[in-house]
């Protein structure tokens, strides 16, 4: 990094991952910020690493695309680890925008898939597949409003070279992230520029749903489940989404890549807008209601019913009985409303696939819940 303060003055570190650091810079000659991606001084004896770092300036050099973050130059410090000079992107990835916000709408979903379609056609029109397309690497431009392309760093070049060293894999090595690949990537077969639009279905339904198209978690049920599974209905979970979007999405999680849209044709279709239901319906009350069904929110709450009517019950015959006082029964109703509340309070933040990371809210209710139940109980008091 010494070398590069000569010409440059590093504003912040913007992001480090397990082969290189980004960083903000200003060029002092002109005055403008740039993404300097720098790789770590521990994988500067790395060849391997180093090819495929020189790969990704090699890849995006050949590509001019709006949709591609742009890379000015490609240079090494002097026995030291090579750089690249990239546009600066004010924005988040869309990793850390689904972690900090959580899903997107359809609208936006569909402008990302066909800015990274458009992006992706236009490297695959040279030959390049970009193999690792994921949340981490597309960009979303604050400033500009649209998406981008990034980190190239695992491309094939299947055509702008035939130098053997642009053809890093090893047989059985498998690179790039488990939730993304393509089966042939995960079975080692001749891989094509299909492989990228699989990614671009696993990409679609992360950002529609907030998760993949498998029930899998860890990366071997990814795996299998990407050989072997069908994708989940992308509907069942967002109501609001088009037939016309979640039939192209199916389409290109298909197991067999010619059997998937080209990237061309995906960016045409997005573009295209979505076609208009017959009968209009409002997509926040569907919303609201599939995340009820989908927390269980009614069971939860049936259950706690039936319990406060059996508890109501209970007291009312053991007051009959002499075996309570009459005041019991009195605070007994108040006390059962206050546990069916609760009770939907919890299933909402706990139920299936509930958000677990609502805590603070969730304590704040059950406090007012149980404030409320301390104040009907006095008030019962009061009157008795």
């Amino acid at each position: 990094m010494h070398g590069l303060r000569d010409e440059f003055e590093i504003v912040r570190r913007l992001g480090r991952g397990s082969m290189a650091a980004v960083f903000l810079a200003r060029e002092r000659a002109l005055g403008r910020l740039v993404a300097l991606k720098v790789l770590l001084p521990g994988r500067a004896g790395d060849e391997t690493a180093r090819r495929r770092f020189e790969r990704e300036a090699r890849a995006v050099a050949a590509l001019d695309h709006p949709n591609v973050v742009q890379i000015f130059r490609y240079g090494a410090l002097p026995d030291g680890p090579p750089y690249l000079v990239m546009r600066y992107v004010n924005g988040r990835t869309l990793e850390e925008r689904l972690a900090a916000e959580g899903r997107l709408s359809v609208a936006l979903t569909r402008q990302v898939l066909r800015d990274v379609a458009s992006a992706l056609a236009a490297a695959h029109a040279l030959g390049i597949v970009h193999r690792d397309v994921r949340p981490a690497n597309v960009l979303l431009d604050d400033d500009s409003g649209s998406t981008l392309l990034t980190d190239f760093g695992i491309a094939a070049l299947v055509r702008i070279s035939t130098d053997p060293s642009t053809r890093l894999t090893r047989t059985g090595q498998m690179l790039g992230d488990p939730r993304y690949l393509s089966p042939e990537q995960l079975l080692d077969r001749d891989l094509t520029e299909l492989a990228d639009i699989y990614s671009v279905g696993v990409l679609g339904y992360e950002l529609l749903t907030g998760e993949g198209p498998y029930e899998a978690r860890t990366n071997a049920q990814w795996i299998e489940a990407h050989l072997s599974a069908e994708p989940r209905d992308v509907r069942a979970t967002r109501p609001d989404v088009p037939a016309e979007l979640a039939d192209l999405l199916r389409r290109c999680l298909n197991r067999e890549p010619n059997h998937r849209p080209r990237a061309a044709d995906v960016a045409r279709l997005l573009a295209a807008g979505p076609v208009q239901p017959a009968v209009e319906r409002s997509p926040e009350a569907a919303l609201e209601l599939h995340e009820v069904l989908r927390r269980r929110v009614p069971q939860f709450v049936l259950v706690a019913i039936a319990a406060a009517v059996g508890f109501i019950q209970l007291v009312a015959a053991l007051v009959e009985m002499e075996t309570l006082p009459p005041i019991v029964w009195d605070l007994s109703l108040p006390f059962a409303a206050a546990g069916v509340a609760a009770s939907a309070v919890v299933a909402w933040f706990h139920g299936e696939r509930g958000k677990q990371d609502a805590s603070v809210l969730e304590w704040v209710l059950l406090a007012v819940i149980g404030l409320g139940w301390l104040a009907a109980s006095v008030w019962t008091l009061a009157a008795g």
